[in-house]
């Protein structure tokens, strides 16, 4: 996971040179932070505060600020877990903060932010506007093959109810889920620009996939608790495989568009499907569990091994450095 010093000169931009291992640098402290504000979420009884909170007002988990701000309003007490919950979500964005603190300088903060929109200017209006339609067609194409999988295969623990709310929670799931909107920038607004200075798009992918399935590692503790040692290897093993194939995914797309991090906000955020638009399975055992991770995954893998020889013949997109323009 380590980064060379850069060589990858940009016409006419006076090159930044990095740090040697900048993006473990960003992982490790991403990690840390999560772990100190999830001790710190679990011995303040946040966790509690917050099933309370949720309870008055009716509603189930959700992963969106909508549902957050509904349970601070129903029941005030659930203010600092949710802000905790929150602060640990927001880590990877919080850990580019502070390695360019410690490690990068201003160019590194430029860059993110000049990463955050929805298309690029020489993409434009007209032609972003196309991959935007093509990302959400795709995106939830892939939810509904994960459903009727899941139908197929994890009947017994699967609920799926088509209903009007899913259109109107589908703005909800691209750009207010919380793990979309505070994460993006640390995976594809950093990590991913810095490894594509020396590795390859594919490369670089999978290394950011690899990145942020096991980041989730420390809040998924639990599953050695239920599962077992096994059990918790089979379904984080599933888990990582999904996540690695929505990394390249989102890594088509990002670069199609200009390096658009808001539009992997939208990508992140619809692969986490608060619109439940391919139902939700809620397994007690470790088999129903893995088994849903894998059938959240065969559709992006399918569509990472389509994608993948499209773009090496035709070019990923703009994967220039932006850093220190």
């Amino acid at each position: 996971m380590g980064i060379e010093d850069s060589r990858r000169e940009t016409p006419g931009v006076e090159e930044v040179v990095l740090p040697r291992r900048l993006v473990l640098t960003f992982w490790l402290i991403a990690v840390a932070l999560e772990v100190a504000l999830g001790v710190a979420f679990l011995v303040s009884g946040a966790e509690t505060a917050i099933d309370d909170g949720l309870s008055r007002a009716g509603l189930d988990f959700g992963s969106d600020l909508l549902t957050a701000g509904r349970v601070i309003v129903v029941y005030p007490a659930a203010l600092l877990g949710v802000t905790l919950a929150l602060a640990q979500v927001a880590a990877p964005d919080l850990a580019v903060l502070v390695v360019a603190r410690i490690r990068g300088g201003r160019a590194l903060v430029r860059g993110v932010g000049r990463r955050f929109r929805p298309w690029s200017k020489e993409v434009g209006a007209r032609q972003g506007l196309r991959i935007w339609l093509v990302v959400v067609v795709v995106f939830s194409a892939c939810n509904l093959a994960s459903g009727l999988l899941h139908r197929a295969l994890v009947p017994q623990d699967f609920v799926w109810h088509f209903s009007w709310s899913m259109l109107a929670l589908l703005p909800v799931a691209m750009f207010l889920d919380a793990g979309a909107l505070l994460e993006e920038n640390g995976w594809r607004g950093f990590a991913l620009p810095v490894l594509l200075r020396t590795r390859g798009p594919l490369a670089a992918s999978v290394i950011v996939g690899l990145a942020w399935a096991s980041w989730h590692f420390p809040v998924k503790f639990d599953a050695f608790l239920d599962y077992g040692l096994w059990g918790a290897v089979a379904y984080l093993g599933a888990f990582t495989v999904k996540i690695v194939a929505i990394s390249v995914v989102m890594t088509f797309f990002w670069a199609r568009a200009g390096q658009a991090t808001l539009l992997a906000v939208v990508m992140h955020g619809m692969s986490n499907d608060v619109a439940r638009v391919g139902g939700l399975v809620d397994g007690a055992t470790w088999q129903a569990s893995a088994l849903s991770e894998w059938n959240l995954a065969l559709p992006f893998v399918v569509l990472a091994l389509v994608l993948v020889p499209y773009a090496n013949r035709r070019g990923w997109g703009d994967l220039r450095d932006l850093t220190a323009q």
